[in-house]
C-alpha cells in the first residue's frame, strides 16, 4: 500500500478523527503524508486516550486496524504497524494492550524491545 492507501484506510477506520487528519496534512502532503509520523502522532494519541479512560471498544478498534496492517502481507504497511502503532504501545507499558491485539500483531508485539 501507498501513502494514501493507508491514510484512506485509516480514516474509514477512524473517522473520528478527520478534523485532526485535515489539520495535520494541510501543511504536508495531503493524503500523500508519511504514515509513520502521521499514525504515530494522530492514532497512538487515541490508543492512550482510551487506556486511561478503559474504552475497550476503542482498543479493540485500534487492535483490528493493526492486526488488518499486520496481516495485509504488504512490507511497507507492516513496518508502518510496527513502528507507528505497535512500538508506541509497547513505549506505554499497559499490560492491557496485549489483550486487544491479534495473533499477528501480538506475536510482533511481545517481540519488540523497549
Amino acid at each position: 500500500m501507498n501513502e494514501a492507501e493507508l491514510n484512506s484506510l485509516l480514516l474509514e477506520s477512524f473517522p473520528e478523527i478527520k478534523n485532526d487528519f485535515d489539520d495535520y496534512v494541510s501543511w504536508q502532503d495531503a493524503m500523500d503524508t508519511g504514515c509513520f509520523l502521521t499514525f504515530e502522532d494522530l492514532l497512538l494519541p487515541v490508543a492512550r486516550r482510551a487506556l486511561k479512560a478503559g474504552d475497550s471498544n476503542m482498543l479493540e478498534r485500534i487492535g483490528a486496524f493493526t492486526e488488518t496492517l499486520m496481516g495485509s502481507g504488504d512490507e511497507y504497511t507492516v513496518n508502518v504497524a510496527t513502528v507507528a502503532i505497535l512500538e508506541g504501545l509497547k513505549a506505554e507499558g499497559d499490560p492491557r494492550v496485549r489483550s486487544h491485539l491479534g495473533a499477528i500483531s501480538l506475536a510482533e508485539y511481545d517481540g519488540l524491545t523497549h
